[in-house]
């Protein structure tokens, strides 16, 4: 009966992290409307490595989170000074994508393609980490699971936990690069400024965590 219960906690563990990694990564949001800008420039095959790259990374994230909850527990100013951080980052981010977007429209009047540096899964990576705030946002979210009884304290369930929430955000990543063309042509003005949108949205991110800090 204990090997059962066990089995079914580790289970669950990994069916909990497969429910988060859809639901951190469904809407529409920097990563995967990345991952549709690479499909539609490169190609899906590239775009699969880029969304490889990017939920390798939300893994590390959950790991960071969820096996190490205690340490961030112990040292309450982890989190804080993660949150802190952030606001430089998202702003410097913010004119770089704005920046990128500017050259991306006028390579488009000029007619010149610029070329795909770097392989797709270290540019997805690279991309992912970026993100510091899934950090704490799974770590409270996998704080409610174990209070809410779906996610066990035990380790094993919370170490599979780390792969199942990897897993559910490559899956997402994979459908919105599969139907990165779909999304292109119906959605064609929102594609081609999608270096204008992710700008923006660090800008807002950067805004919404001042307010938050310093309110």
């Amino acid at each position: 009966a204990d090997f059962y219960l066990c089995i079914v906690e580790i289970l669950n563990g990994f069916l909990a992290g497969l429910a988060t990694g859809v639901f951190i990564t469904w809407f529409p949001g920097m990563l995967n409307m990345q991952a549709v800008a690479t499909s539609v420039r490169v190609g899906s095959r590239k775009a699969y490595l880029f969304s490889a790259g990017l939920a390798v990374v939300i893994g590390a994230q959950t790991a960071l989170a969820v096996l190490f909850a205690n340490l961030l527990r112990d040292n309450p100013s982890i989190i804080p000074n993660l949150k802190e951080s952030a606001i430089p980052l998202f702003l410097i981010l913010a004119a770089g994508f704005t920046w990128k977007g500017f050259r991306a429209r006028a390579a488009r009047k000029a007619e010149k393609v610029r070329p795909y540096k770097g392989g797709p899964f270290w540019r997805g990576m690279m991309m992912s980490m970026m993100n510091i705030l899934n950090v704490p946002f799974v770590f409270a979210l996998a704080g409610w699971l174990m209070a809410a009884g779906y996610l066990s304290r035990a380790f094993f369930p919370r170490l599979l936990y780390v792969p199942g929430t990897a897993i559910g955000a490559l899956l997402v990543f994979l459908l919105y690069a599969r139907l990165g063309d779909w999304i292109n042509r119906n959605a064609a003005l929102f594609t081609r400024n999608i270096n204008f949108f992710i700008g923006g949205l660090f800008a807002l991110l950067a805004l919404v965590q001042s307010v938050r800090l310093y309110s």
